[in-house]
């Protein structure tokens, strides 16, 4: 997405080099370079950060703080839901997977893959809607109405006090640019 950025008619400025393609002639510019890592920076930063958060946090306590920043209750039980189930499809899509590879071998012409791939769908489809309705009834039975409940209670304690106030000084040394 930014590469288009990097050329003069999208971001004006001094050029570093042109190039030259089917008669158009294209000038990268300094100020386009210097956008387009500002932005690939920020979006690599912003992942790092949720990947960090994702891989550092329990599960269920992301989903209590998503509904402590009043997120939607729909939202925070669809995404509760999809993490799990992706394990769940995914060893599905494995078992099926070897056993059309064990029932038919790997020679298996074009339009007969293409059919096992549909049944496949097809049969993974049917299994989670059943598996959907069987969860949901499940939960009913043993109490659910709309909201997740965590046993665990958040307390902050002197290790997270201290790592907000070192937050809170670095936020502000970037902030305003302090030089040390």
């Amino acid at each position: 997405m930014a590469f288009p950025a990097i050329f003069n008619f999208f971001t004006p400025g001094e050029t570093v080099w042109g190039i030259s393609f089917c008669g158009l002639k294209f000038d990268v510019t300094r100020q386009g370079l210097a956008g387009a890592a500002l932005f690939i920076a920020r979006v690599a930063s912003s992942v790092s950060f949720a990947v960090l958060l994702a891989l550092t946090t329990r599960h269920t306590e992301l989903l209590k703080v998503l509904r402590a920043f009043n997120v939607p209750q729909l939202f925070v039980m669809t995404a509760g839901m999809c993490r799990r189930y992706i394990y769940v499809f995914t060893e599905i899509v494995i078992n099926t997977h070897m056993a059309i590879k064990s029932r038919c071998g790997a020679a298996v012409r074009y339009r007969e893959g293409q059919e096992i791939v549909t049944w496949s769908i097809a049969n993974l489809w049917k299994r989670s809607y059943e598996m959907n309705r069987e969860v949901y009834n499940a939960m009913l039975s043993r109490g659910y109405h709309g909201e997740v409940y965590v046993l665990d209670e958040f307390r902050a304690d002197a290790k997270d006090w201290v790592f907000l106030g070192i937050a809170v000084v670095v936020a502000l040394v970037v902030a305003f640019d302090v030089r040390f």
